[in-house]
């Protein structure tokens, strides 16, 4: 699952070559979009890519994406920091990608904002000791893992099923599963990243709004 932002209407610093448009008009759609049916060449295929690539790198406003593990830490950070711009529709919908829409006027504040945070070193700090904490939780859940691993063990000699599953283990031992994993950190898995938060403030600033999918 991941979240992708499409600028409403992006600043274009530099149009797609003439090859991108070779490329769209030989094997594209009516609507845009490469048809993946038609019999492309692995060549051409790569240089589409790269095209998209560079484009994208040119005009940051048009798309951004992250997985959800990254999206998370992200927008929490902008939701605490521009809980003055943000409105709490605007806080929810950025929780679902479900096309929420930010308006020219926010992205703007909000690109404003993150590059105030990230120019008098609020970011950075933030990231050394997220960073710090994210190992903390990372040795933690090894050491959970290594208790999950035991008891799946311990099961499997009782039952004599090697592919049981924790939802089927018998009673106390489903219980105790539940306890342990219970005990794992999830920071460990959500990343805060000061060169994402950069790169979002481009996109934010370039975007000319923009729709959370």
């Amino acid at each position: 699952m991941g979240f992708d932002l499409y600028g409403l209407n992006p600043q274009v610093n530099k149009e797609y070559p003439p090859r991108y448009n070779e490329i769209m008009k030989k094997y594209g759609t009516s609507d845009g979009w490469i048809d993946w049916k038609k019999d492309i060449p692995e060549d051409v295929k790569n240089e589409y890519f790269e095209l998209k690539d560079k484009y994208g790198e040119d005009n940051p406003g048009d798309y951004f994406r992250n997985n959800v593990w990254w999206w998370r830490p992200l927008w929490h950070f902008v939701c605490a920091s521009c809980d003055d711009i943000l409105t709490e529709k605007d806080i929810r919908g950025g929780s679902y990608n479900d096309g929420h829409k930010i308006s020219k006027t926010k992205a703007v504040r909000i690109a404003k904002r993150l590059s105030k945070l990230i120019a008098d070193g609020t970011v950075d700090k933030l990231n050394a000791k997220e960073a710090l904490e994210r190992a903390k939780a990372t040795a933690h859940n090894e050491l959970i893992q290594e208790e999950l691993n035991e008891l799946k063990e311990k099961v499997r000699k009782l039952t004599g099923n090697q592919n049981i599953v924790p939802s089927d283990y018998p009673e106390p031992y489903n219980k105790e599963w539940e306890e342990i994993y219970g005990r794992k950190k999830w920071q460990a898995d959500y990343p805060f990243d000061a060169t994402n938060v950069k790169e979002f403030a481009k996109f934010c600033m370039q975007s000319g709004g923009f729709e959370i999918c």
